[in-house]
């Protein structure tokens, strides 16, 4: 997929800086893995649904603080972690991609039995008649 660290830059309306280029690309190919990967052989390589999903997934991202688990507003409270948790698909993104993915369906499969045609062969015996009372 040819997502660039410039449109990244058009998205969230500023410039990235040279630094953090490397950071931005590296979100992206990770980001374009595991799309595909969740899509698996519905995966469409320039699809405007895939690119949109993967841009915003890059942008959330870059919006986390690698080590942060929580953080709170009301009286500042910070909670670090070993690593973050964020680099996986977003439930969001998880359903905007649904339509790429192959479906899986179960069919129902009917044994048909044969209908007694009245031949008699020798050993079997012909089929019995179900009765039911009414109401069961």
């Amino acid at each position: 997929m040819s997502i660039t660290a410039a449109d990244i830059e058009v998205r969230i309306g500023r410039k990235i800086e040279d630094a953090e280029k490397p950071r931005v690309e590296a979100f992206i190919t990770d980001a374009s893995a595991l799309v595909a990967e969740y899509c698996g052989s519905g995966y469409r390589d320039g699809s405007p649904g895939i690119r949109a999903v993967i841009c915003a997934e890059v942008i959330r991202w870059l919006a986390v603080a690698p080590g942060i688990v929580s953080e709170k507003v009301g009286d500042i409270q910070v909670e670090f972690g070993t690593a973050a948790t964020t680099q996986s698909l977003s439930p969001a993104a998880r359903t905007s991609l649904k339509r790429y993915r192959r479906k899986m369906a179960s069919i129902p499969l009917q044994v048909d039995t044969p209908a007694w045609d009245g031949i008699e062969v020798e050993g079997s015996t012909p089929p019995a008649t179900i009765v039911r009372a009414a109401g069961r």
